[in-house]
């Protein structure tokens, strides 16, 4: 029997992708090539959060995703909310999305995962994760070559924010995107992937 109150609207039948990955992969160039060749909204969680994230301490208040519900909100669970609503938003008004951001707890947990259509107003199969895959060492070496004043604490123990468990693959579907490739080829071969296998399907591209 479906737990849907009678008066919540019906689910949108636009689609989502989310672009994921640890910082400095190439996840915004991606995704912003990617919502300009499909035609798509762009949402990115730095630029919708950012501002204020900033305002009120930064990156130091991020909180380690862990299979455990926290007991209350923290602040990085404030600027994903923001993130899911405004795209729930864009989907129910009948426009693709793509979202761009981290998305470890999303990607590394699968009951994390779980939540997210429901969080979109989608259905399951109108969501798709694409994984930008970049190794480590080059993760580093492009912070090193912005020169991001955020970044200075990451180049100097990239151990504490490349562990194994946000570096792995992720552990739900998804479409792998090799971090390594120029943006072009990035959206050739994800583009075939999408278009040719079911949006839950887990490969390497």
């Amino acid at each position: 029997m479906s737990t849907t109150p009678p008066n919540a609207p019906a689910f949108s039948s636009s689609r989502a992708i989310l672009v994921c990955g640890v910082p400095a992969s190439g996840k915004t160039s991606f995704g912003k090539e990617l919502a300009r060749d499909l035609g798509w909204a762009l949402l990115d969680l730095d630029t919708v959060t950012n501002p204020l994230f900033e305002y009120v301490g930064g990156e130091f208040l991020v909180d380690v995703p862990t299979a455990e519900k926290p007991t209350r909100a923290t602040v990085n669970d404030v600027r994903y909310q923001c993130l899911f609503d405004t795209a729930a938003e864009i989907l129910e008004v009948g426009v693709n999305v793509v979202i761009v951001a981290p998305f470890t707890s999303e990607r590394t947990f699968p009951e994390s995962w779980l939540t997210v259509a429901e969080r979109l107003r989608v259905d399951d199969d109108r969501v798709t994760l694409a994984w930008v895959d970049t190794p480590p060492e080059e993760v580093v070496a492009r912070m090193t070559l912005r020169g991001a004043d955020r970044d200075l604490d990451k180049i100097a123990r990239p151990h504490v924010f490349l562990t194994p468990d946000v570096i792995k693959a992720p552990g739900v579907p998804h479409l792998r995107v090799d971090g390594m490739h120029d943006v072009a080829t990035q959206i050739r071969t994800f583009a075939a992937m999408y278009g040719g296998v079911p949006a839950t399907a887990e490969l390497a591209g």
